[in-house]
This record gives C-alpha cells, structure tokens and sequence, in this order.
C-alpha cells in the first residue's frame, strides 16, 4: 500500500518535473531563436563591400585623381558598372560611364583602378572605353558576383583636392 502511493508519488514528480523541462527548453529554444534572428547573418544575402580610395596622380595633364576601389574579398565578378548620379539620386536606366561584363569566367579579383582592364570580363559595348570622370560629380559603382552584389558612392576628386 505504501509502495503503490510512493509510485504514484514518483510518477507525478517525474511528470511535473517533465512538463518544467520542456517548458524551460522551450524557452531556451525561442531565445536562441531570437538571438540568430537579431544578432547574427545567417539568413542574410552576403554583400560585396567597396572601399574606394584615390591616389595622387603622377601624370601631367590629369584633371581627376586616379580611384582604386577595394573589395571585401575575392570575386569573380560578372557585372560591373559606374553610373553617375542625377543631383545625388540612383537612375538606373541613366548610361554608365564605365561597364564591363564577363565574357565566361573571370578571375577572382580584391582591388582594382577605375577604367582597369580586368581579366576575364570585356565592355559591355564592343570598342567602348571608359568614360573620363568629372571633377566633383557623385558616382555609384554597382558590382554583381554571381548572386552576390554591392554598390558604393563616390565622388570624383580634382588633382589636388
């Protein structure tokens, strides 16, 4: 008699003690939930990120500094494009100065000079060079990877400036 009610006793507790855990553990689920969700990349769609840079420039003549542009990694781009912006607003149907596109497979690239011949990408017009830039006027360089993108503004600087 005092077996049967020490079981029923045990029993209850274990179940008691069951429903705790899986209420805590559902906690602990929706908190790590939360924490991916807020604090972490996983589900986010990586970017390209671009540092532009300029340089003196050593030729005479030159009336914008060279700009080197920087990338947070290697890629092989597909596509890359310089369109100036109209009073600091995104047009895309606006011509881009500089466009290049890979004819198959281009090299993985970190670092390259406005107007570059990269390997493994060509014009995007056959015959066409890269347009000069003007002195003061805000540009956004667009480069796509495959399925991974970025895109920087800059502003084009005077020799000097």
């Amino acid at each position: 008699m005092y077996q049967d009610a020490g079981l029923r006793l045990a029993s209850k507790t274990l179940l008691v003690m069951r429903k705790k855990e899986i209420i805590w553990f559902g906690i602990l689920l929706v908190l790590g939930g939360v924490y991916i969700h807020f604090f972490t990349h996983w589900f986010e769609k990586p970017q390209i990120a671009i540092i532009p840079s300029f340089r003196p420039s050593l030729r005479a003549g030159e009336t914008v500094s060279p700009v080197f542009f920087t990338l947070n990694g290697d890629y092989k781009l597909t596509s890359l494009k310089v369109i100036p912006l109209e009073e600091n607003k995104f047009n895309a149907l606006a011509a881009p100065v500089w466009h290049l596109v890979s004819d198959s497979n281009s090299v993985s690239t970190r670092a390259f000079r406005y107007g570059q011949a990269i390997r493994g990408m060509k014009p995007a017009l056959k015959g066409v060079r890269p347009g000069a830039l003007t002195p003061g006027v805000v540009y956004r360089l667009v480069l796509s990877a495959g399925d991974i993108s970025g895109h920087k503004d800059f502003r084009a600087k005077a020799v000097g400036e």
